[in-house]
């Protein structure tokens, strides 16, 4: 399995970032469909309250990382 990953903001750390993207509406599936990230990097992030710059780093936190195992399991049976 592959070591998780998180976005987040290089400036002060937080993950609550808004990236701009594009995407269509699926009439068929009732959903956006095609997300393609914009190549003008405007990521916003809400605890600078500021344009940042984003990066991936490795989730280390135990809780979010039950949490991705759950989910991943819940998808299995489902």
């Amino acid at each position: 399995m592959r070591q998780p990953k998180e976005y987040y903001c290089v400036g002060c750390g937080s993950t609550d970032i808004i990236i701009e993207a594009h995407c269509y509406w699926d009439n068929v599936t009732q959903g956006y469909a095609d997300f393609q990230i914009s190549d003008e990097g405007r990521d916003w992030c809400t605890e600078c309250e500021d344009q940042s710059t984003g990066a991936f780093r490795a989730i280390t936190d135990i809780k979010t990382l039950a949490q991705i195992a759950i989910v991943k399991s819940e998808r299995k049976t489902a």
